[in-house]
């Protein structure tokens, strides 16, 4: 298959997963948003968000450093096989490190031990998770598999919660939903790794599980870096205050995340574009047509989000009009974020510096918090505020990359 092909086809795939992993969460959360009280609607996503910590620790930047190795040994089935069996030894080994964790915490936190169950059904979830390998597919550039893969999650996962979920009561239900349809699909990954790829497994030596957690090292960091800044003020909130705030911080959220994910689509494609190409013409007059969009959806965020929130979350959630409100403020920001960091930086090299980025948003959120906490400021809308200076300082931090390296002045003549 040619590289335009291979390109367009991965581009339609990545575009429909988008799709799944952000639109079609709106069709379940209105539903469960009307029938839940919102303090358990809250308790649900703050285990989510829990989970976000152990999911980093069992991915360790494989979704990085995996894809990378795979895609550079693909043609070596050997190697592949050998790269294959080295994540997934250590990811089963972070899965048990992670689960005495969560079994400590919820044994000794009175906060978490009140909602155990919660929790360990959102942990089980990861295990279908593991078996999904989307790493290997990418880096393999087998696309479609992933589309089929997220499909069957998100479509057995849709009918098991409309046909089951009638009640509050039945709010225990939507984890293990969650986590059967993860496990449902990650037995048919398993499927498609042994008959279309002839992967066998094997248990690796130490040797291998050190050389592995080494290498991915640095893609763990900037991982932990992203979570700093988009779980745990989330997190924080749920520790500090109610499952009822973070309810309302998670409705906001997801709204605001879910209009970004039609652009990061496109983002995604041009990475590959750019780093083939370098057409620093092409981009500089994209910037000018997104600097019209970013702000045209910034004021559309503001002024429709009580619309918004009435429509896809139902008047219990008004409180998370004020929180949508102030997002949208930062979303100019957070689009450049993207749009200039490893489409323009990192396709030009500056790796480093395009994850530094990340690092220092991560930081700068969590002595944030700190601060807040140590002041007895932390409420959701102080956190709020927090999150979109945070955008704020990622913003100048890619603009001095990019004015210091000259990106934009850079002609294509002159590569």
């Amino acid at each position: 298959m040619s590289n335009t092909k291979q390109l367009r086809n991965n581009t339609i795939a990545l575009a429909i997963i988008q799709i799944l992993n952000y639109i079609l969460p709106f069709i379940t959360l209105p539903y469960v948003a009307r029938i839940f009280e919102v303090d358990k609607f809250g308790i649900i996503f703050f285990a989510q968000v829990f989970m976000d910590y152990f999911w980093r620790l069992i991915m360790f930047g494989f979704d990085l450093s995996g894809v990378r190795e795979i895609s550079i040994n693909r043609e070596n089935k050997e190697k592949c096989e050998h790269i294959f069996n080295s994540i997934l030894n250590v990811q089963i080994l972070f899965f048990i490190i992670g689960f005495l964790i969560l079994m400590l915490i919820t044994l000794i936190i009175p906060k978490f031990r009140v909602d155990w169950l919660i929790y360990h059904l959102t942990y089980v979830g990861l295990v279908g998770q593991i078996l999904l390998f989307t790493w290997f597919y990418q880096g393999m550039e087998r696309m479609k598999f992933i589309t089929i893969l997220n499909i069957i999650t998100r479509f057995s996962f849709l009918i098991l919660v409309f046909s089951c979920i009638k009640t509050s009561e039945d709010y225990i239900l939507y984890p293990l939903f969650n986590s059967i349809s993860y496990l449902i699909t990650g037995i048919v990954s398993l499927v498609f790794i042994k008959k279309y790829f002839n992967i066998q497994f094997r248990i690796v030596t130490l040797k291998d599980i050190f050389k592995t957690i080494k290498y991915s090292s640095p893609y763990f960091l900037t991982k932990v870096s992203i979570a700093l800044y988009r779980s745990t003020s989330a997190f924080v909130l749920g520790l500090v205050v109610t499952s009822m705030v973070v309810a309302y911080y998670v409705a906001a959220d997801k709204i605001f995340w879910g209009i970004f994910a039609l652009y990061l689509t496109f983002v995604n494609a041009l990475f590959p574009y750019m780093s083939r190409n370098k057409d620093i013409v092409f981009f500089k007059k994209m910037i000018k047509y997104l600097v019209f969009l970013s702000i045209g959806a910034s004021i559309f965020l503001f002024f429709a989000s009580k619309f918004l929130i009435l429509i896809f979350f139902s008047e219990k959630y008004l409180e998370a009009v004020k929180i949508l409100q102030i997002f949208s403020l930062s979303f100019v920001f957070y689009i450049f974020v993207d749009t200039l960091g490893f489409p323009l930086l990192g396709a030009f090299g500056h790796i480093k510096e395009t994850n530094q980025c990340y690092i220092i948003g991560g930081i700068f959120n969590l002595i944030g918090l700190l601060v807040l906490y140590i002041l007895n400021l932390i409420n959701i809308y102080n956190v709020a505020i927090l999150v979109s200076c945070t955008y704020l300082i990622m913003f100048l931090h890619r603009i001095y990359y990019v004015k210091k390296y000259k990106l934009l002045n850079i002609e294509k003549r002159d590569l």
